[in-house]
């Protein structure tokens, strides 16, 4: 295995090749809950086999790591998988950074950029990276950079059977599909993610979600349900998990997925 004048310690990172996603998907346990969190990497760097990759350290770590080697795939890949972090490493691809870095700054809703530079070729201090990381530095050192920028226990993602939803960045997944949703649409899927099998009032959900005792006009919780399942349902029409109880309220119904 070569050295990388890139780490200032031996390891054992080697080339990725072709593969975009490692098999191994550890799960992060959010402690207290009992909810699953897996946050999610996205890489930009080399595709020189001669270039150690951050990969496995990232993937060993548990992270899901999707790996790109040009700008304009990274920045498609952004909204399709919607990654916790982003880790360019510009010293691999022998540039600054700066301005690819801008360009996936303008394309993502503030997550949060590890631009990995060469010391002898820094980007400006406007790139729009979150944190600057200066070659020679060990793989330890980005790990522990990335674990600091992904959001704490109230940010790590809930999960039930199939639907996941992250609490920081908004985001909401079941099966192949990923969607970012408003603060109240958070809100509520939560509070049905936290009871799940439970039968929740609309007077329970609107004091929950709206702050209010108020029920006298249910109309907008009844258009928020049909959003939320318009994301999670295969078919909105016939909802397999989202289920209404007439005149009492509604229940998430999630089997395992």
């Amino acid at each position: 295995m070569p050295r990388d004048s890139r780490y200032n310690e031996k390891t054992d990172q080697g080339s990725c090749g072709e593969h975009e996603f490692f098999c191994s998907r550890l799960p992060v346990f959010v402690r207290g809950t009992g909810f699953m969190a897996t946050a999610k990497v996205l890489l930009l760097e080399s595709e020189r086999a001669n270039v150690p990759s951050f990969a496995p350290a990232l993937e060993k770590r548990g992270y899901i790591v999707a790996i790109e080697h040009s700008a304009q795939t990274a920045i498609k890949r952004l909204a399709a998988i919607l990654p916790d972090v982003v880790v360019l490493d510009a010293a691999s691809l022998k540039t600054s950074g700066a301005r690819i870095c801008r360009q996936l700054r303008a394309s993502t809703n503030g997550t949060p950029i590890v631009l990995v530079a060469d010391k002898k070729n820094p980007p400006d201090a406007n790139c729009g990276a979150s944190v600057v990381l200066t070659t020679p530095f060990t793989p330890r050192k980005l790990l522990n950079t990335v674990a600091r920028l992904l959001p704490a226990e109230e940010g790590a993602s809930l999960q039930v059977g199939p639907i996941r939803l992250n609490l920081a960045q908004k985001r909401v997944r079941c099966g192949d599909r990923e969607e970012k949703v408003t603060p109240k649409q958070a809100k509520l899927l939560e509070m049905f993610l936290r009871a799940p099998g439970t039968l929740l009032s609309r007077k329970a959900i609107i004091k929950h979600v709206w702050d209010t005792d108020y029920v006298g006009d249910t109309r907008t919780l009844d258009v928020h349900i049909s959003w939320l399942r318009s994301v999670i349902e295969p078919n909105p029409r016939k909802p397999r998990y989202l289920k209404t109880v007439r005149g009492q309220g509604y229940r998430l119904d999630a089997p395992a997925g």
